[in-house]
């Protein structure tokens, strides 16, 4: 009996846990992480062709919103979002910069990550209807788009990662393409 009210008294403060509990302490996990340097994969399935695409590289962000993702295989290409601003740097198209302020469209897809990676909430619920499942320890963030705008470009972005971490993004857009970013600390 002592055995299982210790058991009982041990667990009570999870059996009280609520999803915006729980999401509360990722959030403040996630937040408290001052830089993440990572590795990443990610697949690309489109509709239009046979076999995904893949590209690895690394993610760099530095709180609170500093995120780069710099894809080394299969060709260079560099994202980095400091502040407001995006960089974009192509082999092709060279090196471009970005007001994001003055496109819309674009910020829901830098916040679903750096927002997230920065624990900060009201940025998230700025762009994206929340729903937090899981736990601290294991949990999945799925971010709906509330703009009309954004609903265009995608349907649902899901994070799923463990205590301060994200393992993952998927992104699913609206005519069916989908990509999955792996993401391994180094």
């Amino acid at each position: 009996m002592k055995r299982w009210l210790g058991l009982l008294v041990g667990c009570w403060p999870l059996m009280g846990l609520t999803d915006d509990d729980a999401l509360s302490q990722v959030m403040r996990a996630l937040a408290a992480v001052p830089a993440v340097e990572a590795a990443f994969r990610e697949e690309k399935t489109l509709a239009v062709l046979d076999a995904p695409l893949v590209a690895s590289g690394v993610l760099y962000y530095r709180a609170p919103d500093f995120l780069r993702k710099r894809t080394l295989h299969p060709h260079p290409e560099d994202y980095e979002a400091d502040g407001h601003w995006l960089t974009v740097e192509t082999p092709d198209a060279g090196r471009r910069q970005f007001d994001l302020n003055g496109y819309p469209q674009l910020r829901p897809f830098v916040e679903a990550i750096r927002a997230t990676q920065a624990g900060d909430r009201v940025a998230l619920e700025r762009y994206y209807q929340l729903e937090f499942r899981g736990t601290p320890a294991d949990w999945s963030l799925r971010l709906t788009p509330g703009d009309a705008d954004a609903q265009r470009y995608v349907a649902v972005i899901v994070l799923r990662g463990q205590k301060g971490r994200i393992d993952s993004m998927e992104t699913l857009e609206p005519d069916g393409d989908r990509s999955l970013m792996t993401i391994t600390s180094r």
